[in-house]
């Protein structure tokens, strides 16, 4: 059943009424799941003429997120749109964009590309029937991103002893941010810097992953637990 996001006043997007009206040719009576500021519900449409509104019928069980945010070293090119697609299927909290050391890319046009990125997540927090939307975001410095109060997980390929599944038992416990170097991986003064601030190195075992899919095999992992 398709699934739609309401804005902040609760009523059907635009672009939601545009997709419902031309490309799905929903009628009126049609029910589809609607979510907003409370909650996730099965509705029926009403549709007049190119005005559509809603009739709540009944609630439904929500599918809340993990509690994680992806702290990722930004990438260069479109890998911001592959993460932000994935994390949100893999029902990442929350996920933050941030130059690090080795990152190629330059932080430029923040708000044409949140805009962009927000429309992404939107559309795969439908396809995975999320109750709620990630929070994107970009910060110009690690140093912008509060890390206290957070179980914090470094990825790291240097790492020998530990491995994510030894994270695992923190999987109700507290927040967790896991942060993902860029494609040159974490700096070492990065490295030491995260650590002094409580971040607990580990690796995904003997493979290495493109920044831009190492997120998934640590939320798969974390969404198994949650089974």
């Amino acid at each position: 059943m398709q699934r739609y996001f309401l804005d902040d006043n609760n009523q059907i997007q635009q672009e939601d009424a545009h997709h419902i009206l031309n490309v799905m040719r929903f009628k009126s009576s049609t029910e589809v799941e609607l979510c907003g500021k409370e909650g996730c519900f099965l509705a029926s449409l009403e549709i007049q003429g190119k005005h559509v509104s809603y009739v709540k019928i009944s609630p439904l069980k929500s599918n809340l997120p993990l509690n994680i945010t992806i702290i990722q070293g930004l990438p260069k090119g479109d890998k911001v749109d592959m993460v932000t697609r994935y994390a949100t299927l893999f029902q990442a909290k929350g996920i933050i964009f941030v130059p690090m050391k080795r990152s190629i890319a330059k932080l430029s046009n923040v708000e044409h590309k949140l805009k962009r990125l927000n429309k992404i997540a939107k559309e795969a927090s439908e396809l995975s029937k999320r109750s709620q939307l990630p929070v994107i975001d970009f910060k110009d410095h690690l140093d912008r991103i509060n890390f206290e109060n957070k179980y914090v997980i470094l990825l790291d390929e240097l790492e020998t002893k530990r491995t994510i599944k030894d994270s695992l038992n923190h999987a109700n416990e507290q927040e967790i941010y896991v942060i993902i170097g860029p494609e040159g991986g974490i700096d070492a003064t990065e490295r030491i810097d995260l650590m002094h601030k409580g971040a607990t190195p580990m690796s995904l075992g003997p493979t290495i992953l493109p920044t831009e899919l190492a997120h998934i095999p640590i939320l798969n992992a974390f969404l198994l637990k949650k089974l």
